[in-house]
């Protein structure tokens, strides 16, 4: 399958996982344990999607800003480490590999209200 049909098929197969398990926007936080092909994080509507996220140590997600006209400023301070990805125009993708175990929050610089809580074993 070529490389960007897999990508749409991904983005898919999460986007349909995320639904089955219910809507973060709706109230009640998403949840998501996804595999190593998927670990795509949606900037939508000034939420993250999804709000919770288990990973292991050393696995990559992909931050997307799927708003048409939306910028957002993901980050993440700890006395650990920090990550700062800068204003990100719709459509682009930042991408985030998480070295250290624990529990971490990213934060948007511009839209307070939005977090994702990564759980990172």
């Amino acid at each position: 399958m070529p490389l960007r049909s897999r990508c749409l098929h991904t983005t898919l197969l999460v986007v349909g996982a995320l639904a089955l398990a219910g809507s973060g926007l709706a109230g009640a936080p998403a949840f998501a344990s996804l595999s190593s092909a998927a670990r795509i994080v949606l900037q939508k509507g000034r939420h993250y999607m999804p709000t919770d996220l288990y990973l292991r140590r050393g696995d990559t997600i992909t931050l997307r800003n799927g708003d048409e006209s939306l910028i957002h400023h993901a980050f993440i301070e700890t006395d650990r480490f920090s990550f700062d990805a800068g204003d990100q125009e719709p459509g682009t993708e930042t991408h985030l590999t998480l070295a250290e175990p624990g529990d971490f929050v990213i934060q948007c610089g511009i839209h307070p209200k939005m977090k994702l809580t990564i759980h990172v074993q």
